[in-house]
């Protein structure tokens, strides 16, 4: 399941999407980052919401990567909020956040 809030999303797909997520050729993506990078939990995508082309909010599930999909000016990410098509410069953002246990876990803690 996808949670979405105001200002940010998590959750992550089925495990076949997931699969794809990790094996994903980096070195080929605008801005590089493996899905190990940006998931501390596999289970969990934990990102904002906010496209970092103009600041709009892209739409979960959507776009041709059916990861998210902002349609004030076309930009695709995949599953993992990597940007993938479209004039983002920079994949979405991951918060700091750190997991206390399985089911919880504190998103934007300062260190």
């Amino acid at each position: 399941a996808v949670v979405s809030t105001q200002s940010g999303h998590y959750g992550r797909g089925t495990q076949e999407e997931i699969a794809k997520a990790q094996s994903a050729d980096v070195s080929a993506l605008r801005d590089p980052q493996s899905d190990a990078e940006r998931c501390q939990n596999e289970k969990y995508l934990i990102c904002l919401g906010v496209c970092t082309h103009l600041g709009c909010v892209p739409i979960a599930h959507a776009g041709d990567w059916k990861g998210y999909y902002c349609p004030c000016h076309g930009s695709h990410y995949d599953t993992c909020a990597r940007i993938m098509k479209g004039p983002a410069p920079l994949n979405l953002e991951v918060p700091k956040h750190e997991y206390l246990d399985e089911g919880t876990v504190i998103i934007g803690k300062e260190d």
